[in-house]
């Protein structure tokens, strides 16, 4: 079962299995369009990669794709619906790196962008987008999501009424 708080700028879901996350997860690949940037934060296994994948899938990607954590090749493109580009920060240093990386252009473009450990680079990438919290407890894993932004506002209360609005996104 997931639980869900919700206000106007943020949203908090618990769910209880990886069900939920993958149903949480294509649920947010629904309002996010071409230019779009999620960036995802928490500790290690905490669940980042498996919420990437979920919304990765959400965003056409097919399930004969694997959508794996960049994190020695620290870029990957996917082709979906829309381009997905899954970035992993975890290894960078600096700003300096993330500018040789390609990434930044990317973002507000053509391509849906997620970049897991991007807190690391919030003044590089911008905050106009989503930015979702995800913390795994003893039994659950909890994801908090805020609008960023005007694009980032935008973006949460479309995902609000879709939580709101349809109670199979509720299930686990």
């Amino acid at each position: 079962m997931m639980a869900e708080e919700q206000t106007a700028l943020e949203i908090r879901r618990v769910m209880k299995n990886r069900r939920a996350t993958q149903v949480f997860g294509r649920t947010v690949a629904r309002v996010l369009e071409p230019g779009d940037l999620v960036v995802l934060t928490g500790g290690l296994g905490a669940g980042k990669t498996t919420l990437v994948r979920s919304i990765a899938r959400g965003l056409g990607v097919p399930a004969s794709v694997p959508v794996t954590s960049p994190t020695f090749e620290l870029v990957h493109e996917l082709s979906g619906r829309m381009p997905v580009v899954h970035a992993d920060l975890y290894r960078l240093a600096s700003g300096d790196d993330l500018a040789e990386l390609g990434l930044l252009p990317r973002i507000g473009t053509d391509a849906v962008v997620l970049v897991e450990w991007g807190d690391k680079f919030a003044h590089e990438l911008g905050t106009d987008g989503l930015w979702i919290e995800v913390d795994l407890g003893e039994n659950e894993r909890t994801c908090v999501v805020r609008g960023r932004g005007e694009r980032g506002q935008a973006l949460i209360q479309k995902l609000s009424t879709l939580l709101s609005d349809n109670p199979a996104n509720t299930a686990d």
